[in-house]
């Protein structure tokens, strides 16, 4: 699990027998697996850097950039100290490994994004501004889009299917109205993840994850934990893992 500038190995009850930090891991967000590797969103950076599970240390990273010829992976080595200077230009803060390989978006970022083998980036498709947790599924793309209070899944051919988010009564929200920024808002779509082939998990605010039918379009249920605005759900995963 992530969290700011660390890692921590919990075990499968929940116990922490290990963690690591390392200093170009700063305002970590999304993590993923990749065989036995963990992939992990250093936001401050604008980087992803790579923990190796074997050797127990972080062994890659490269930090995204962009100039007019397009969308570039500077790689870095963050056993060392000459890492890139901080940035948070795109808000680099979601990684999805599969086998189609290495995904990332960002709150900035404006799109999904493709890193292959040599570590090259390419761009798979556009997204909107203050989109959350993007990742290929099927033959296209599923997202919160958390402007718009909604999950979204968009296919090649341009079928889309779109679900609102849950909300609630004002009244029943507790601490409502204590941000300034308003960034603590109900309905503020985070955290996604599959549950098989037909069901797709997405959390919002005030702490509630919700389950969605994608064959039927139906909402099949939602679980509120706390109506409390200042606690959100940040990411997803099913559990117990293979």
């Amino acid at each position: 699990i992530a969290a700011r500038d660390e890692l921590f190995c919990y075990d499968r009850k929940f116990r922490i027998p290990s963690s690591v930090r390392n200093h170009d891991l700063k305002h970590a967000h999304e993590i993923s697996r990749m065989e036995r590797k963990i992939l992990v969103t250093a936001t401050g950076f604008d980087s992803l850097l790579c923990f190796d599970l074997d050797e127990n240390d972080f062994t890659w990273a490269v930090q995204l950039q962009r100039s007019p010829e397009g969308w570039m992976a500077a790689r870095f080595d963050p056993q060392t100290e000459y890492g890139p200077d901080p940035a948070n230009n795109f808000h680099i803060n979601m990684v999805h490994a599969g086998p189609q390989g290495i995904f990332l978006s960002g709150l900035n970022a404006g799109a999904l994004l493709h890193l292959g083998s040599d570590m090259q980036i390419h761009e798979v498709c556009n997204l909107p501004t203050g989109t959350h947790n993007a990742q290929p599924y099927g033959d296209g793309v599923m997202f919160n889009d958390t402007a718009s209070n909604a999950v979204r899944r968009v296919g090649r051919d341009g079928t889309e299917q779109a679900f609102r988010i849950v909300t609630y009564d004002e009244t029943e929200l507790e601490f409502a109205g204590v941000d300034d920024s308003r960034t603590a808002r109900q309905g503020f779509g985070r955290g996604l993840c599959a549950v098989g082939d037909r069901f797709v998990a997405a959390g919002s605010s005030p702490s509630t994850v919700t389950l969605y039918d994608l064959d039927s379009g139906q909402t099949v249920a939602s679980v509120n934990l706390t109506m409390d605005i200042r606690n959100a759900i940040h990411g997803l995963e099913v559990w117990p893992y293979e």
